[in-house]
Formats: structure tokens, sequence, C-alpha cells
């Protein structure tokens, strides 16, 4: 997109770099769903570079000389684009909140796994007393 493209022109570029994030969100979406974290990581890339395409759209649009006069063609695409931009704000947010809920139940699961290999890794004394066996028999003299 450069500065000589008619409005018309930007505009429709910006709404279907958006379309393309929406459908982009609904992939990360599945990607969070079946914990493929390759897929999530792909997506967080795509992602990216689709926000940085859509920031460079709405820098060209704001230079075009025709927005400070929009026709109502250019109004209702333009309206369009915000209920789109909005809708996709929505899906990366609860996409967000879906990986923070994927990290913290990890993070109580790997918890878990810890204390029940701490358990295990205890033995016990002659006086009944608790100890590692990471310690046992670090204290022999013989």
């Amino acid at each position: 997109m450069n500065n000589m493209s008619s409005l018309q022109d930007l505009l429709a570029a910006q709404l279907q770099a958006i379309c393309d994030l929406e459908t982009l969100l609904g992939e990360e979406t599945q990607a969070i769903a079946y914990r493929k974290s390759d897929d999530i990581q792909a997506c967080a890339k795509r992602k990216l570079t689709l926000l940085n395409q859509i920031k460079q759209g709405d820098t060209s649009i704001s230079q075009c000389s025709e927005i400070s006069e929009p026709s109502d063609e250019h109004r209702e695409k333009i309206d369009e684009i915000k209920k789109l931009l909005s809708h996709c704000h929505q899906l990366n947010e609860t996409n967000g909140d879906a990986l923070k809920r994927a990290h913290l139940s990890m993070h109580k699961l790997r918890n878990m796994f810890q204390e029940a290999a701490g358990r295990f890794e205890m033995t016990y004394d002659s006086e009944g007393q608790a100890s590692g066996s990471k310690t046992l028999g670090t204290n022999v003299k013989a």
C-alpha cells in the first residue's frame, strides 16, 4: 500500500488483512484447545505479521487525503472494519485467557508431579525420621 492508492483500495486491503486476522485467531483458538504448542507459536508469529500489516494500512489510510471527508460508502467500510477489528480484539482476549489458564494448569500439574516424586524419594531411619533418598548414605563413615 502506498500513499498514491485510493481510499477505496486502502480500505479494501485493510478489510482483507483484518479478515485474515479473524481467520487466524480462529485457528489459534483450535490450536489452544488441542494444546498444539507448535501451532500456537506459528499463529503468534503470523499474528504479529498481520498486526504490523494492519498498522501500516492504518498509517496509509490516515495519510490519504480522502479520509478527511469520506463518502458514505467509505464510512460504511470504515464501520465494517471497526466492527471486525473489535471482534478480533475479543477473540484475542479470549485466546489470551485460555492460554493463561492452560499455563496455570501445566504449572499445577508440574508441581503435583514434583511433590509426588518427592514423596517417593522419602525414606525413614530407625527412629522414624523422614529423609530424602538423595541424601541416603551420604553421611556414612566407613
